[in-house]
């Protein structure tokens, strides 16, 4: 311990260096940047190739094969998922673990590629998986008239935001769509002679601004500039079109006017879809409250020079107000529980300069793990205070034990050097190692995929760097301080005999008179623990906590082939039950795709509330699940379905019966709803073929019906015009509806043997086509897809698994099970992982530790034991075992087998002195009893403002604290109670093992001083 003696004698190294690296920390704390999700990129990307007027299995020959051949060649792909759709294809990208980063930057460049190389594709889209959200504050205008609304969110609001540095794009939806329409005559084109290329490049031309020579630089001559750009509507019908009959107006030759479409997406706020849908995006260099801040500040401009007028502008959503307003209730609690911990210390030290030790060191703590967090380009977000809230009590427990050592030297009369120097040395070991064993168990977290993974990373890291600055603060600042200011009375040798001690000795004594009772302890404890798995069964379970603060987000499933009809019923009846709901204050449906609905609620603020969120959550989770009785409602709850169930073959009818087979077997599971295929999910397409005799008679080919066909279906984008009411898009087509076959007769082509009717040459049949086509890896592939009521997930996966894996398949067809069951049986595994190598890390230390493989099993005994507290306490209060309750659990290994070490460690130091065995399991249990207890209180009363935690934050708050106070509780009797009996008992089978071995007839007496390895 030269160390300490120097620290001791030179103390002002100590306190330069912690003035230094507070000083550091508080600089550091300004760069942390306040969100809601710790900001993490996924191993997934998505690539959106559009291709419009295409068909969906046009997309899947001609997009979507190409897109998956060029996926399939690049390095670092796990796996790739796709959907072809009418003018869509979309791919999602898994990338192999530790390879997202490059892999997506290949994938990048693949994409750049395939859009250069493949006609048909319009704009193709690759992006990332990641927490950041793409745009993170949402209004809308309401109250007023759709064509003031929309001209003042294009000519004002939109221009003013995206000016803002703060500001990186505005997205509007909802407005009304402005655009001047030409729909040519076909017949009169014809009888003119006309070309529509002709007339595209005329509109081109005649639409132009461009300066005629260049003048002096020093000359005042004025530029001389062309301008025949276009201003209104009339201009456009008297633009000369030349003939070869002579010259006419466009207005003779076409229809000519401005056409108004709604951009409405359908969209419904309170029931009234006369609303405008305003989202704002920032730069990267940007933090959330910037922007709001900036955005608010110039509405505020717009409002003072009169612009929003007539109608009413609100904010929605604002991420950054919900990211302060959760993380400063968070950051409240922490306080609170940092508070509750320094009282519960003066109470339990009687001490004040012992408090103050322990107290000081708590805020120097945070402040080091700030910096930490800094430097290693984490965000204050509500997963790190959460894990900064659970590691409040635990950063104290090295700095009580080593005061408490202190403390306990000092009592028996030693000089304040000796004192510091002998209390620090004799629980060092224990403490390095009770802290590497904290943060050994974080290590395979790393295992853990998905969202889930990426968050328990975040927590786990906050917590270790909690723990290596504690474990820093505790050997340095809590020894220097202790030694002058920690006052103490000299132990009294005529104090009275504490009844609990006495009480304890009678166990002890008890205990170890007959080897029956210490093994039906032992019995008894192990009953108790397998018991307790029993609980399970009523304990609610889930992945992910809500986070949301009095809002909630709803996803409906609606059954294939809906139409915009069927959608506006269900976004009406929605409308009808949340008007009935209570504190609801408001609400938005929107369409997400054809077969899926969003719903935003906003509930009454929590000082006005009536019910609780869970409540109205159930409210609304219920009457959408009844919806299904009469609208085409299939699921409710989750963005994705929660049951999903891919299969894979090389015939598709085959596939198909499969899936038949499994749907129906599947509805017949308890709490499986809404079970549908994607089978289900077809239209009627018309198919037009040439009629080859006609063809032939009057000298025609069929390339030549198809070049006048689509020319007939042309829609195209010609320029813009430039007027009052604002810069209006022109659009060239001929305004036929080909989709009638009635039509064709109205249109002629030139033939040898003169005009006729297009419907001459063409036969039109109706056939079934598939909205949607799956692939998986290439291959086509077809899905189940299904809603869970009424039964938690774990129960559900677990049938639907055994019906899969009990059904008979023949070679060459594969089931694989997504969606959420799969996401929970991955997390499932990969948490019993991550439990056993944190267990084997943890036997590791404590064997390194002891020198023994003997002793960290007695210690290791009261893991399970301890989460059978947790069991019980997740039980009692119905908290859901998910993600947090099961680090809860994580941290309990590294914290329960603390209070072990200690006690077992101390019986070791006692019996190499020659103390009799169970004289030194009682000594060292009085010695150990108060540390072990001061830090099971403190780590408690930590948490307990967390686990007390009402309304939204006790969602996520509740869980982990609630697995450790249970947890705790419950391992303090074990450890007191049970370690000794295991110790005993596992030292007296070694001995006899010994025995055996050894041949030697010789019994060991109950004072034997000898210790086993």
């Amino acid at each position: 311990m030269g160390w300490l003696k120097m620290l001791l004698e030179r103390k002002l190294i100590v306190g330069f260096a912690l003035v230094l690296l507070i000083g550091v920390s508080i600089l550091f704390v300004d760069k942390l940047e306040n969100q809601f999700y710790p900001e993490v990129n996924y191993d997934t990307a998505t690539v959106t190739a559009n291709a419009d007027n295409m068909a969906a299995l046009d997309v899947e020959e001609n997009i979507t094969n190409p897109i998956e051949e060029k996926i399939s060649g690049l390095e670092g792909i796990n796996s790739y998922e796709s959907s072809s759709t009418d003018g869509v294809s979309s791919i999602t990208v898994t990338f192999q673990e530790e390879s997202g980063d490059e892999a997506y930057a290949q994938l990048q460049d693949a994409m750049s590629e395939i859009e250069s190389d493949v006609s048909g594709i319009d704009e193709i889209e690759t992006l990332r998986s990641t927490t950041a959200q793409e745009y993170e504050m949402f209004m809308d205008l309401h109250g007023g008239e759709i064509n003031e609304m929309s001209s003042f969110t294009e000519n004002t609001l939109k221009p003013r935001l995206e000016s803002l540095n703060e500001v990186r794009e505005v997205r509007i939806i909802g407005q009304n769509e402005r655009s001047v329409m030409i729909d040519l005559d076909y017949n009169k084109l014809n009888q003119n002679g006309i070309n529509v290329e002709d007339i595209e490049n005329i509109l081109q031309e005649q639409n132009s601004s461009v300066a005629l020579g260049q003048a002096e630089s020093d000359t005042n001559q004025p530029t001389l500039r062309w301008d025949t750009e276009l201003s209104t509507v009339e201009e456009i019908e008297n633009i000369i079109i030349p003939t070869g009959k002579g010259v006419v107006y466009l207005k003779n030759i076409a229809d000519i006017r401005i056409e108004e479409s709604r951009n409405s997406q359908e969209l419904w706020r309170d029931g009234n879809s006369n609303y405008v849908w305003v989202s704002v995006a920032r730069p990267n260099d940007v933090t959330q409250a910037e922007m709001t801040n900036a955005v608010r500040a110039e509405i505020d401009k717009i409002k003072n020079e009169g612009h929003i007028e007539g109608f009413e502008l609100e904010e929605t959503i604002v991420q950054s107000d919900f990211v302060a307003d959760s993380i400063g209730d968070l950051q409240a609690n922490v306080v609170y529980g940092g508070i509750l911990v320094v009282i519960v210390l003066l109470v339990l030290l009687r001490n004040v300069a012992a408090t103050a030790i322990i107290g000081i060191s708590i805020p120097i703590t945070v402040l080091l793990t700030f910096m930490l967090m800094a430097v290693f380009g984490l965000s204050i977000n509500l997963i790190s205070i959460l894990a900064l809230g659970i590691a409040l009590g635990m950063i104290v427990d090295s700095s009580i034990v080593i005061l408490e050592s202190i403390y306990r030297k000092k009592e028996m009369g030693l000089d304040h050097r000796t004192a510091t120097v002998q209390g620090t040395k004799e629980v060092f070991t224990p403490v390095l190692a009770s802290t590497l064993t904290t943060m050994i168990v974080f290590l395979p977290i790393g295992l853990i995929s998905g969202q889930v993974g990426e968050f328990a990373k975040v927590l786990s890291i906050v917590i270790v760097f909690s723990q290596i600055t504690s474990v820093f603060i505790s050997f340095t600042f809590i020894p220097v301080m202790s030694e002058k200011l920690l006052k103490v009375k000299k132990r009294k040798e005529t104090a009275k005999p504490n009844k609990l001690f006495n009480k304890y000795n009678q166990y002890i004594d008890w205990m170890s008179q007959k080897t029956r009772r210490k093994v039906g302890v032992f019995f008894l404890f192990i009953l108790i623990a397998c018991s307790s798995f029993l609980l399970t069964f009523g304990i609610p379970v889930s992945l992910i906590p809500d986070f949301y603060n009095r809002q909630a987000e709803f996803y409906v499933g609606l059954e294939q082939n809906t139409t915009p009809e069927d959608r506006e019923n269900v976004a009406n009846a929605i409308s009808d039950f949340l008007k009935e709901t209570p504190d609801v204050e408001g609400y938005n449906v929107r369409k997400l795709d054809r077969n899926r609905m969003y719903v935003y609620v906003k509930m009454t603020s929590e000082d006005q509330a009536t019910k609780t969120q869970d409540e109205i959550n159930a409210m609304i989770h219920e009457n959408l699940s009844n919806m299904a009785e009469d609208y085409p409602v299939t699921a409710s709850g989750s963005v994705t379905y929660p049951i999903q169930v891919s299969i894979k073959g090389k015939d598709f009818d085959q596939i198909e019966e499969i899936g038949q087979d499994l749907s129906n077997e599947f509805r017949n599971i308890e709490g499986v709803q809404g079970i549908t295929s994607t089978l289900d999910d077809s239209k009627e397409e018309r198919i037009v073929s040439a009629d080859r005799e006609n063809l032939l008679r009057d000298e025609l080919s069929p390339s030549d019906i198809k070049s006048e066909l689509e020319m007939l279906s042309m829609n195209k984008e010609v320029g813009a015009v430039n007027t009052q009411e604002g810069v209006l898009p022109i659009h060239l087509s001929f305004g036929a509806n080909i989709q009638d076959p009635s039509t064709l007769d109205e249109f002629t082509i030139n033939t040898a043997n003169g005009n006729a009717p297009l419907s001459e040459y063409t036969v039109v049949e109706n056939e079934k086509t598939p909205y949607e086509i799956k692939h998986q890896n290439g291959e086509r592939s077809v899905q189940i897809l299904g809603d869970i009521k009424g039964r938690d997930m774990g129960a559900v996966s677990g049938e639907i698994q055994k019906v899969v894996d009990e059904y008979e398949l023949q070679p060459g067809y594969t089931i694989d099970v997504g969606g959420e069951v799969e996401q929970q049986q991955n997390n499932s595994n990969e948490m019993y992982l991550v439990l056993l190598i944190a267990l084997l890390l943890v036997f590791a230390i404590m064997s390194i530790q002891f020198n023994s493989l003997i002793h960290p099993v007695v210690v290791m005994f009261v893991i399970p034991l301890t989460l059978t507290g947790v069991l019980i306490g997740l039980f009692v209060t119905q908290t859901e075992l998910n993600l947090l309750s099961a680090m809860g659990m994580l941290i309990l290994i590294g914290i329960v087998v603390n209070n072990g070490i200690l006690l077992i460690d101390r019986i070791k130091q006692l019996r190499l002195l020659n103390h009799p065995r169970y004289e030194a399991i009682k000594t060292a249990c009085k010695e150990r009893i108060r540390p072990i207890l001061i830090t099971f209180i403190t780590t408690v009363f930590g948490a307990i403002p967390l686990a007390l935690t009402t309304g939204h934050s006790g969602q996520y708050q509740k869980p982990m604290a609630i697995a450790l106070i249970f947890g705790l509780s419950f391992s303090v009797f074990v450890t007191m109670l049970f370690v000794p009996v295991v110790y005993v008992l596992f030292e007296d089978l070694t001995n006899k093992f010994k025995k055996l071995f050894s041949k030697k007839d010789k019994s060991l007496s109950e004072d034997e001083t000898t210790t086993f390895e």
